[in-house]
């Protein structure tokens, strides 16, 4: 062949194996479908969201196609997405996940709703078991947390397994959050592990409320506005998750007690293997809190000494 020709698409054609995606097919029963707010392909071509090269345009669209239970999958692609409003999540074992690119913003897609003005996820309790949020930078603003465990079904929701996220943890103004996470309820099962909670949060990294069950490991709190990890008394059901294994770094939150963790009411978590540093120098005030001396405390450490929690 004397030259190469341009290949040119007139009709719709499956790319898939492409390295455009960079993953297969996950093994499920369900549809798996893609996303991306940019457009993609050419000519008049029906988008049903099941081909990568011609995605549905908003999260919210595809999950309309998805059936609860079945174990479908959303792929995020790595173009910006902004959905118009909250994404509302009821139905059961459903995967949002971001692709990121090692040509754009590696490794996390950047999320945000109408321009980072409402919390990007809500989750419809029961409704809503057995979620998996992957792979996204989220915003929300300074008056609303990037993802609202909200009312649904029964009160808990279990087997939430939220990882591989930022919260409030990009430069850009639009990634403010008040919380990272504000779950309500019950969450038995539920894990949130490998995220990122930076210093656009105003408030808290993971804020509980009335909450029992769940697990918080392998996390990085980056001088968030007020705690890393914080339980909220609401009721008889206020409780504590176990926290495992998680970083905090403070500046100004280094001067508040329990700025790392605080726990209050009938918390039983178990909290072990916790660091808490101000680089080099040993914050102000202890970082652990434990308001009704009643969690299961292990080994902690405050820079390079093991902490016992203060306790009220």
């Amino acid at each position: 062949m004397a030259g190469f020709q341009q290949l040119r698409v007139t009709e719709k054609v499956d790319f898939r194996g492409a390295v455009k995606v960079g993953v297969g097919d996950p093994l499920t029963k369900g549809k798996v479908l893609y996303v991306d707010s940019r457009s993609w392909g050419v000519g008049a071509v029906v988008r049903d969201g099941t081909d990568p090269n011609y995605p549905l345009s908003t999260i919210t669209e595809a999950m309309g196609l998805c059936t609860s239970g079945n174990g479908d999958y959303i792929f995020c692609l790595d173009g910006y997405d902004n959905d118009a409003t909250t994404i509302t999540v009821a139905k059961t074992n459903l995967h949002f996940i971001g692709l990121g690119s090692v040509n754009h913003r590696a490794p996390f897609v950047w999320l945000l709703v109408n321009a980072g003005a409402a919390p990007v996820f809500t989750l419809k309790g029961s409704n809503a078991a057995n979620v998996e949020i992957a792979g996204f930078t989220l915003g929300a603003n300074a008056s609303n947390a990037c993802i609202v465990r909200g009312a649904g079904g029964s009160t808990e929701l279990m087997y939430a397994w939220i990882h591989h996220c930022a919260f409030g943890a990009s430069e850009d103004a639009a990634f403010v959050a008040q919380d990272g996470i504000l779950w309500s309820a019950g969450g038995d099962g539920s894990l949130i592990e490998d995220c990122t909670f930076g210093d656009q949060i105003t408030r808290d990294g993971v804020r509980f409320v009335n909450f029992y069950g769940g697990m918080v490991r392998r996390c990085l709190f980056d001088n968030c506005g007020s705690k890393g990890i914080s339980s909220i008394t609401g009721g008889a059901a206020t409780g504590m998750c176990d926290c495992l294994d998680n970083r905090f770094h403070a500046n100004a939150t280094g001067a508040t007690e329990g700025w790392a963790i605080t726990t209050v009411s009938a918390g039983d978590g178990f909290i072990d293997g916790n660091h808490a540093s101000d680089s080099y120098t040993t914050p102000s005030n202890n970082p652990y809190l434990d308001t009704a001396d009643v969690c299961q405390w292990g080994l902690n450490y405050t820079h390079l000494t093991a902490t016992a929690p203060a306790t009220t």
